[in-house]
């Protein structure tokens, strides 16, 4: 299954939200997944592809051109893109599952835009928050609030889930593990 990856690419993010990451990237790429993420050699996505590909794991990088400078010196097959919108689009497309890495501005971007398609009825696949350390504790909160504010449906994230542990992403990848 080919698994859509999104995450912060900050070479300062604190190592507390990284832990379990190259766990998980060993597990994805052990079971003949795929991941599909932003090229960057730091930050969060820059520990899960490192990980998967020293797992001997196939990644395909996406390249906007607003963050070329991150993905300069990698190697593997590169897709360059105009913009993050133009990314996301195409990773959605051509994956079966997402799942969120910490992160910043980018990364938030890229949840409420995966959550957007979702509620519109474009996308089904999982939306995976990989709360390392009680990163997305606020999020949850600001869910909470969206719904008892009447603005959002609680049916329209059926299909989001909030994983602490590596272990609890597998099992839903587990359960959900069909090529597309």
């Amino acid at each position: 299954m080919n698994i859509f990856i999104c995450g912060g690419v900050s070479p300062k993010m604190k190592e507390k939200f990284l832990e379990g990451i190259s766990d998980l990237a060993v597990f994805l790429a052990e079971h003949g997944h795929t991941i599909t993420c932003v090229g960057s050699n730091t930050g969060a996505i820059g520990r899960m592809y490192n990980s998967f590909k020293e797992a001997g794991g196939q990644a395909l990088l996406m390249v906007p051109d607003c963050y070329a400078a991150e993905a300069a010196g990698m190697k593997g097959q590169m897709v360059s893109m105009p913009n993050l919108y133009s990314m996301q689009q195409f990773a959605l497309k051509n994956s079966k599952a997402t799942i969120i890495l910490p992160g910043g501005n980018g990364t938030l971007a890229e949840l409420y835009m995966t959550l957007d398609n979702v509620k519109a009825g474009f996308d089904t696949d999982p939306i995976i928050l990989f709360n390392i350390n009680g990163f997305y504790d606020g999020f949850k909160l600001v869910e909470q609030g969206l719904v008892e504010a009447g603005v959002l449906n609680t049916s329209q994230n059926e299909n989001v889930f909030v994983c602490k542990t590596p272990e609890e992403i597998m099992k839903i990848i587990s359960k959900r593990n069909v090529k597309k």
